[in-house]
């Protein structure tokens, strides 16, 4: 049975594909992406464009599976996102609408039939800014989500092109939690060969897009903008003290630059998803322990499992000067703050640690 603390746990990085969104609504939309699904026993194959791209247990579609393997877990509850894959910013940007329109009313729905467990953040057309931002806005307002899940650039479009300030502008107006997610990796020839599409492009991925948000001037232009970046921000806390040293070299700051990276980056919430406890103490010290939530990946294979275990084996090496084995709470009010806009707490109590 789960301990007190375990049913604490609050999830922040998981994804689903629900049952209830529908199948490609035109030949044009299956081309571009739309997900096919297909039954295979007890599993379902997902299919974009006639290829296999993922084959889902039935936590990955269905809400009853995923709460029996909370509970089992003892996790307390999750955020449900869309699976990255159905981004679609390559597509026509009518289709990549209409699939989010679909993912946001079921995910919203599933929500709604379990409020006490799930909390949902949707998708948006990022590469349309006028679709982006009207869809934030039914999110924001009829579905009662969160926020929104955004990958990290936008069909090569980066974060801090001007092209998307609209979409942050509304983002930080409606108060949206911003999760951000590797997409499409750059140059996959050499950062997804041999497999190292997981532990190289994702995380490489990760640090492009936190670098558009601290040195391209977004976090700068909407200081109550509220993001959290997913697997540990990737590879930006080993990088901190490079971009903090070459901000100091700058020989004459502009506005973008007015404040510090070391600052900016404690602005931002980061996941736990390092699989290692020194990752995660360089991640607490960069962005703030205040700013680490719970993350899995669940359903996927590479779901740490359980629920958790880096942070846990962190605490108990001394890795998170501060934590205890009340780290599930803490980090469940972290979440709370990056979810609802609650102030962060920055130095009390469990995440009274030094930045």
């Amino acid at each position: 049975m789960a301990s007190p603390e375990a049913v604490s746990m609050l999830d922040v990085h998981t994804h689903i594909l629900p049952e209830a969104v529908p199948g490609p609504p035109s030949e044009a939309a299956r081309r571009a992406g739309w997900p096919v699904v297909e039954r295979d026993g007890d599993r379902r194959r997902v299919l974009q464009d006639g290829a296999l791209v993922r084959t889902l247990t039935p936590p990955g579609w269905d809400a009853g599976a995923r709460l029996a393997e909370m509970d089992a877990a003892g996790v307390g509850g999750q955020v449900l996102m869309p699976v990255p894959f159905t981004f679609l910013y390559e597509a026509d940007p009518a289709v990549t609408d209409r699939l989010a329109r679909e993912q946001n009313e079921a995910i919203a729905a599933l929500c709604a039939a379990h409020p006490d467990r799930f909390t949902g953040l949707g998708t948006v057309a990022l590469q349309d800014t006028d679709r982006a931002v009207a869809e934030l806005r039914r999110v924001m307002g009829p579905l009662g989500l969160a926020g929104v899940e955004i990958g990290t650039h936008a069909a090569g479009t980066p974060l801090h092109d001007p092209r998307l300030a609209p979409f942050f502008a509304a983002a930080e107006e409606l108060g949206a939690a911003v999760f951000v997610h590797p997409a499409s990796p750059l140059a996959p020839d050499r950062t997804a060969h041999n497999g190292l599409a997981f532990g190289l492009a994702r995380p490489v991925e990760t640090t492009l897009a936190a670098g558009s948000l601290v040195h391209g001037g977004v976090l700068v232009r909407h200081p109550r903008l509220r993001v959290c970046l997913a697997h540990g921000g990737g590879c930006t806390a080993m990088l901190a003290g490079r971009w903090q040293q070459g901000w100091e070299r700058l020989p004459r700051p502009d506005a973008l630059a007015a404040a510090s990276p070391r600052e900016l980056l404690g602005r931002m919430w980061a996941d736990t998803l390092t699989y290692d406890p020194d990752a995660l103490g360089l991640a607490a010290r960069v962005f703030g322990p205040g700013r680490l939530v719970l993350g899995t990946d669940y359903p996927f294979a590479s779901a740490e499992r359980p629920p958790g275990a880096a942070v846990g084996r962190a605490v108990r090496d001394g890795a998170l000067p501060g934590h205890d084995a009340g780290w599930p709470a803490a980090l469940a009010r972290n979440a709370r703050c990056f979810l609802t806009g609650e102030p962060p707490l920055e130095r009390e109590g469990l995440t009274d640690v030094p930045r």
